[in-house]
């Protein structure tokens, strides 16, 4: 006989718990209709939770219409009115996403995309399915190349400007973190794999942002041991 709470059908059961993050989630807009859920084993390890849990969690979600599953590809998140939907690939998502970036002004007219190594950790497609959107995006007339200096969003006449790279960006998250006194002088900072958890991106971009960390002067890595805060004499001036 099978035990609800092993299964997760119980009443405070672990999939009834995962369930209830998974909505939570969707309602911050950590996920976005059309977005594709984490896998199995990734929803186990964020949720603490056995494969079996997971799955009635997604049992239970697809019975209310909250995702919807394609066998062989994925859970993807379903329209708001509760109506499964074909999801979206992950071209199609990025796509939308800078169409809409640039149609909310989120995205404003000489901002620069992000590089293309970027875009495939964040979409998880290959270069050639990012440069075959990114060249429909250029037909529409919504971007445009400028060679090595990267992609940025239209009309050419306006000034380029650069946004921060996921390394900076992770690395000025972290300095943050340093300057409100969540880490003391010659504490140590979190790991690099605990960053890759923490801030949801990969070892390269984790080990790339404590380099960063360590050439502004936020802080010093002792090999075999970590990497710890600096003094405030050693930090970044304003």
């Amino acid at each position: 006989m099978i035990n609800p709470l092993e299964d997760g059908t119980g009443a405070d059961s672990p999939g009834r718990r995962v369930a209830a993050a998974v909505r939570d989630d969707i309602k911050a807009l950590r996920w976005k209709r059309g977005d594709q859920l984490p896998t199995e084993p990734e929803m186990q390890a964020e949720h603490g939770v056995g494969r079996a849990a997971v799955r009635s969690a997604l049992r239970q979600l697809r019975e209310e219409g909250v995702v919807a599953t394609v066998p062989g590809v994925g859970t993807f998140v379903a329209s708001q009115d509760g109506q499964s939907q074909p999801p979206m690939s992950a071209s199609q998502r990025l796509l939308a996403d800078i169409r809409e970036g640039i149609a909310s002004g989120r995205l404003k007219p000489g901002d620069q995309l992000p590089r293309e190594s970027e875009l495939m950790e964040t979409y998880g497609v290959s270069s050639a399915l990012i440069r075959s959107s990114l060249r429909t995006l250029r037909k529409e007339g919504l971007i445009y190349s400028r060679g090595r200096e990267g992609r940025f969003v239209g009309p050419e006449s306006a000034p380029r400007r650069r946004p921060p790279t996921l390394t900076e960006t992770v690395a000025a998250a972290v300095a943050e973190r340093i300057q409100a006194g969540e880490f003391g002088a010659d504490e140590m900072l979190p790991s690099e794999a605990e960053m890759e958890r923490q801030y949801e991106v990969s070892k390269l971009t984790a080990r790339a942002a404590v380099a960063l960390l360590r050439e502004q002067g936020w802080a010093y890595t002792v090999p075999q041991k970590g990497t710890f805060v600096n003094k405030p004499d050693n930090w970044p001036k304003p």
